[in-house]
């Protein structure tokens, strides 16, 4: 076993002492220190394409008559 694993698992041993909160903080603290490597690490990608493609549909957008239609419905069937 060599140094790096050795003091790992007195580190380990350590925390397992700790209360939950105290283990909570360290977990997220060590995730903060790999945020910036991980997002460099990480394609980026076009977000906004990706959205506008699921709202894409090949039906035309529904009229103000037909939205306002649809809510009454809803409302009478909601309400009575």
């Amino acid at each position: 076993m060599n140094v790096l694993e050795t003091s790992y698992e007195t580190i380990l041993q350590a925390v397992r002492r700790w209360p939950p909160t105290k283990r909570f903080a360290l977990v997220r603290d060590v995730i903060n220190t790999l945020s910036p490597e991980a997002a460099a690490l990480r394609p980026k990608r076009n977000t906004l394409d990706e959205a506008l493609g699921l709202l894409a549909t090949d039906q035309p957008a529904p009229s103000d008559e037909d939205v306002q239609r649809w809510l009454a419905e809803r409302r009478t069937e909601k309400y009575g």
